[in-house]
């Protein structure tokens, strides 16, 4: 299981699922970015009535509640000091609101349909600790009654991705997506297998950072917003 960070500074990401995938300088931040590389910030969005709730929004439109508009303000604090080339967002407000957030008035978000939460057909709305749902949502081919299967989630984001890589292949790029769907992101970008994928946990105040550096493997960290990261 991946760990979560509690502490205020920069980690490396420690789980025993993806210890050969992850940095191994934990305790210190990433340094100067070096010319030809990639920094992919991988956010969550804040926080709403039904994460609070416990209930599947899927493609439901829920919108911030006051801790999530907070949060979102956050990340922006926390970004303050990273030069981003672009910023994309799912079509959903609640993911799309914290993109802006950190966006302002300087920068455009641009929001793609792929990077939409799973559709949980019939599940959505409802609970997140249904015992059916529980027993079905890891298996790769369900669809959920009228939903979406994981491995479709997976095709979509990659495509995603692939439009997100092909325009910006250097640089700094911050992407908020969704709990289910920033696991099927670190998978295209990272190739964990089926089982490391599903548990990856990502709260709503904290962020993944993937780096494609010239000729290093890729390199993944977990961040808790409320850092400055400075000028990276």
């Amino acid at each position: 299981m991946v760990r979560r960070m509690r502490s205020r500074t920069l980690f490396a990401l420690a789980g025993s699922v993806l210890l050969a995938l992850v940095a191994a300088c934990a305790g210190a931040p990433p340094g100067a970015q070096p010319a030809g590389s990639l920094r992919l910030y991988i956010a969550r969005h804040g926080q709403t009535d039904w994460n609070l709730e416990h209930r599947l929004q899927g493609l439901t439109d829920r919108p911030l509640d006051d801790t999530g508009r907070r949060q979102a303000a956050g990340l922006a604090e926390m970004l303050k000091g990273v030069h981003l080339d672009a910023i994309y967002s799912s079509t959903l407000s609640r993911s799309r609101i914290t993109a802006e957030t950190v966006a302002g008035s300087s920068m455009t978000v641009t929001s793609l349909p792929g990077l939409r939460e799973r559709n949980y057909g019939r599940f959505q709305g409802g609970s997140d600790t249904d015992p059916e749902y529980l027993r079905r949502a890891e298996t790769w081919d369900d669809e959920m009654d009228g939903g979406e299967t994981l491995g479709q989630l997976l095709a979509r984001t990659r495509e995603s991705l692939d439009l997100i890589r092909r325009e910006h292949p250097t640089g700094n790029v911050l992407v908020v997506g969704h709990r289910i769907t920033n696991q099927m992101v670190l998978r295209a970008l990272l190739d964990f297998t089926p089982e490391e994928t599903v548990k990856i946990q990502q709260a709503n105040d904290e962020v993944y950072l993937v780096e494609f550096d010239p000729g290093a493997k890729p390199r993944l960290w977990k961040l808790v917003r409320g850092q400055n990261l400075g000028d990276l």
